[in-house]
């Protein structure tokens, strides 16, 4: 008598089963890393743009107008804008950063601006930058000197 080889389907059930679990968790943990990279990125680009708006007050970059000027940054709920000078909503040379549809700040409406020459701010300033999504915070914190202190994720 001939003995038959092969799986039943029980077997070949468990062996789908356990490969789907796995396969989810792979996805689950991937879309995390993919959130948790993306704010991050998010606010690198805004602390080198903080730094960028400093650094071109200090040296007093005219960006090829006849006067010297002070930069800064316009913080909107999703975008922020860089100007010079006072912040002008119709200003056409302002340069926006619209921010990723799913982050926000959590504190819109104010502007950090560099004061010519010695690039301080007025007052300790906290940027908060949020991920909808998973509700990840970060807080980026500026001394009255404009130099970042302390990232915090919250």
């Amino acid at each position: 008598m001939k003995t038959q080889r092969g799986f039943t389907v029980v077997e070949l059930l468990i062996v789908m089963s356990i490969t789907l679990i796995l396969l989810g968790l792979a996805t689950i943990n991937l879309v995390h890393s993919q959130q948790t990279a993306s704010l991050t990125s998010m606010e690198e680009i805004v602390i080198a743009d903080l730094s960028q708006q400093q650094l071109k007050s200090m040296i007093g970059d005219t960006e090829g107008r006849l006067t010297q000027d002070s930069y800064g940054i316009h913080f909107d709920s999703n975008r922020y804008v860089l100007f010079h000078g006072t912040y002008s909503a119709g200003d056409t040379s302002n340069f926006v950063v619209n921010l990723d549809s799913n982050m926000q700040f959590n504190n819109p409406g104010f502007d950090v601006i560099f004061s010519r020459l010695s690039g301080e701010i007025t007052a300790p300033t906290a940027i908060e930058l949020q991920d909808n999504t998973n509700s990840k915070l970060e807080r980026i914190h500026l001394n009255t000197l404009g130099t970042v202190t302390q990232v915090e994720s919250l």
